[in-house]
């Protein structure tokens, strides 16, 4: 429930609390009849009066459906997934992590220049899904490199994260005859 209606759930909360109070107050004689007649013939008598229970009515049915929906937004945390949960905690992976960890992957293989990763978290087998758009070097088929690149990837996050099955959309963004200068390792 947004802000705003819990401001005018209070509202409408409270004015009925007050109405509660002064039909309690009648019931037990604490207010006079005369007094209460009185007040009930001239609050009935004003044009406001009706407007008043207008919006009444109008907030009542819009309660009872914000009672009766349903929020089927799936609970999002802080861009992370839950791996693990058991009696002593959760095991929780950034997703982040995993994109960082899936274009290093993507990377390693031969005819990948470029990588770009999302993840996007998911309800069923897998918690994730990835879409991948690569550059291809030239020379190279897409089939064997994507078919290369998701074996890679399934490897990887499988061993770090013992998810399996993760599903993997590969798009080829562009055909590159560009050589890509991969740093020296240092041993």
């Amino acid at each position: 429930m947004g802000i705003i209606t819990r401001l005018f759930l209070l509202i409408y909360a409270l004015a009925t609390a007050t109405v509660v109070i002064l039909a309690a107050g009648v019931c037990l004689h604490v207010i006079p009849n005369l007094f209460w007649q009185e007040q009930l013939k001239y609050i009935i008598g004003q044009p406001e009066t009706l407007i008043i229970l207008a919006i009444m009515l109008f907030f009542s049915f819009y309660f009872i459906g914000a009672a009766f929906s349903s929020n089927k937004k799936p609970i999002k945390t802080a861009d992370e997934i839950v791996l693990k949960q058991g009696e002593p905690g959760q095991v929780k992976v950034a997703i982040e992590a995993i994109k960082r960890l899936t274009e290093r992957a993507a990377l390693t293989v031969t005819g990948v220049r470029e990588a770009e990763v999302k993840v996007k978290t998911q309800e069923g087998d897998s918690p994730i899904s990835i879409k991948m758009t690569i550059v291809l070097g030239q020379g190279y088929t897409a089939p064997v490199v994507s078919e290369m690149v998701i074996k890679t990837i399934d490897k990887a996050i499988f061993t770090a994260l013992q998810i399996s099955n993760v599903p993997i959309d590969i798009s080829v963004k562009d055909i590159t005859n560009a050589v890509v200068e991969r740093k020296q390792r240092v041993v």
